[in-house]
């Protein structure tokens, strides 16, 4: 009797376990998302250039508007690439842009000021959105959901 009482708990903490973990990997992704977009503020601010980060199909790509000095330091080290994993998407929305077709392009200023934007992740997993501000550092948890 004890073992199907065990089980039975068992089976009805199994989901919300299972949702637990899933939202962890959610959470985790958009840690890894916001140190990317940290990265490009920390480069445009060091090296007094404009930074942008270029939507691609198989990744988003950190992009200087200008060449860097070849001896500056403060270059980014294999973090100018961030890849998307399979069934994957990251939707850019600009919500500054006076171009609804406006690339899909986000700036970085040596000023320390960004471009404000939305970022919608979705993926099998589930899905979560940000709000970037212009000033702000840290970016607003709009939604995260959980299948």
């Amino acid at each position: 009797m004890a073992v199907a009482i065990g089980l039975l708990m068992l089976s009805l903490a199994m989901p919300s376990l299972r949702g637990l973990f899933a939202e962890d990997r959610l959470r985790d992704r958009m840690r890894q998302f916001d140190e990317f977009v940290g990265k490009a503020a920390t480069l445009a601010r060091t090296t007094r250039k404009e930074v942008r980060l270029r939507w691609e199909p198989e990744g988003v790509r950190m992009v200087p508007e200008e060449p860097l000095d070849t001896d500056n330091s403060a270059t980014v080290d294999g973090g100018d690439f961030f890849p998307f994993q399979k069934d994957e998407e990251f939707i850019l929305s600009r919500v500054a842009a006076r171009d609804p077709k406006a690339p899909w392009e986000w700036s970085f200023w040596p000023e320390g000021v960004r471009e404000p934007v939305e970022v919608s992740y979705n993926s099998p997993g589930g899905s979560w959105s940000e709000r970037f501000g212009a000033l702000v550092p840290e970016p607003d948890v709009i939604s995260v959901r959980v299948p």
